[in-house]
């Protein structure tokens, strides 16, 4: 009798292990997956803010007509392109989207020192210069990259025009700008201004001599920009 109850013991016991070995791996399974979900790439799921949108490049360099880029300083050129003008091609280059000249309806005079004059006549009398019908509306437009040369430490008097005529509510502007010691000289603050219903982003500048040699530099704002 005491040899059945034995064995009946053992039995209970192996069933019991058997029990136990069973509900830990139940439980290991349920915390460990069969196969390891791989990590996400934060870059491959961040949302891309600029799918989708219309994307517009639009500048103002006197040298659109004659070959006169004032700023503050010396003018500046890179190779045919006017300091301003270089900018907005690599821009437009790496962004995509439209391109388009401001040019004005007169034309400024061709030496640097009559068109100096002429640029802090505009400024000391609050002109607004007229420019010619552009090919496109600067409104149809999500994302406005808008360049322009320092004059006399402020926007050309043409830009004030060109703010005056569009309402851009609700776009995005980012704006970019030569000079020649300057920097932006609150001008990125006049735009805000100018468009309070609008975004203005941290804008790019650098000197007119130096333009060409901005490449590098460009590249990291538009990157950190999201191009």
């Amino acid at each position: 009798m005491k040899k059945i109850i034995s064995v009946i013991l053992c039995f209970t016991l192996l069933f019991s292990l058997a029990a136990c070995s069973s509900g830990n791996s139940e439980s290991n399974e349920s915390t460990t997956p069969a196969t390891e979900t791989p990590a996400q790439n934060v870059s491959d799921n961040a949302e891309n803010t600029t799918e989708g949108k219309k994307i517009l490049v639009i500048y103002f360099s006197s040298a659109n007509t004659n070959d006169a880029d004032i700023v503050s300083g010396a003018t500046s050129k890179v190779g045919s392109a006017s300091s301003t003008e270089y900018l907005a091609n690599y821009i437009h280059k790496h962004v995509g989207g439209d391109i388009e000249k401001i040019i004005p309806v007169k034309d400024y005079p061709e030496s640097y020192n009559d068109t100096a004059d002429k640029a802090k006549s505009e400024r000391d009398n609050d002109e607004r210069p007229e420019f010619k019908t552009l090919s496109v509306n600067p409104e149809d437009y999500d994302i406005i990259f808008v360049g322009y040369p320092m004059w006399w430490y402020t926007l050309p008097m043409i830009m004030y025009t060109f703010f005056d005529t569009y309402d851009f509510n609700g776009k995005t502007i980012i704006p970019f700008n030569t000079h020649e010691g300057s920097g932006d000289s609150g001008t990125y603050e006049e735009i805000k201004s100018f468009e309070p219903n609008a975004t203005v982003l941290d804008g790019f500048n650098v000197r007119g001599n130096n333009a060409g040699k901005a490449d590098s530099d460009l590249d990291k704002w538009l990157e950190n920009l999201g191009y």
